[in-house]
């Protein structure tokens, strides 16, 4: 919390008839407030150029003193590893920042192989919170086309698309060595493999990836991206400066 509440503070004694200025502060200094040394490391810039303008020669600044309580859990935490440790993909923190956070682009396919070769409108959906992606298609009335839910359903786009069927349990970023049944307890065991020998490495689409005037590979489909929405040009603007 705030260890000193906003307000004009003394100088140390002698001088507690004076209070506090400007004139007082710089980096890699020590000031004394209410009998508790403090030393200033550094300031933002805003601080920087502010002092520069009321001709105030800054001090380099320091680095900060190290916590000897943090150094000891890190070691203590250190000791703690196992000797085989399986891998944590901590996915957490992107979905708490990017939850309901979607990008929409609006797509073409011209499908080659269509008898009136007429172009299908898109509406691809980028979720940032998973790096997922779906696909809608617009049918427009009376077209003549069933209706379906969905073009695409949601799940990570590969980049490209295999030349056959995988067999169940190759996806996988893990492989398992063996399994044992039910030996003690009721409960049953498995082996991976550390050094992941059989484990299938696939490049996914990345919002990187998705632009305006774009060409991407949906299972073997060419589809255009012609436009997005809004709120996914001001993303590209904030994130890559496009």
């Amino acid at each position: 919390g705030t260890i000193v509440r906003r307000h004009r503070i003394p100088l140390p004694p002698p001088h507690e008839d004076q209070f506090y200025t400007i004139d007082h502060f710089n980096i890699n200094i020590e000031v004394i407030l209410y009998a508790r040394r403090y030393k200033i490391i550094d300031c933002d810039q805003f601080t920087k150029n502010f002092l520069r303008k009321m001709g105030v020669r800054l001090n380099p600044p320091v680095d900060r003193p190290d916590d000897p309580y943090t150094k000891e859990r890190e070691k203590i935490l250190d000791s703690m590893k196992p000797l085989r440790p399986y891998e944590r993909i901590d996915t957490l923190k992107q979905f708490l920042e990017h939850d309901r956070q979607v990008l929409r682009f609006f797509c073409v396919w011209d499908d080659p192989e269509s008898m009136f070769r007429d172009p299908r409108e898109l509406v691809l959906h980028y979720y940032l919170s998973d790096d997922t992606i779906d696909i809608k298609e617009i049918i427009p009335v009376n077209s003549g086309r069933d209706a379906v839910p969905l073009f695409l359903r949601r799940d990570k786009l590969p980049k490209y698309a295999p030349t056959g069927l995988y067999q169940p349990g190759t996806i996988t970023s893990r492989t398992v060595l063996n399994v044992f049944g039910k030996l003690v307890g009721n409960r049953g065991r498995y082996i991976l493999d550390n050094r992941k020998t059989g484990a299938v490495h696939q490049e996914f689409y990345r919002d990187s990836d998705l632009k305006i005037g774009a060409v991407i590979n949906v299972w073997g489909r060419k589809i255009i991206l012609c436009d997005c929405d809004e709120f996914t040009k001001e993303y590209y603007r904030t994130k890559y400066g496009i």
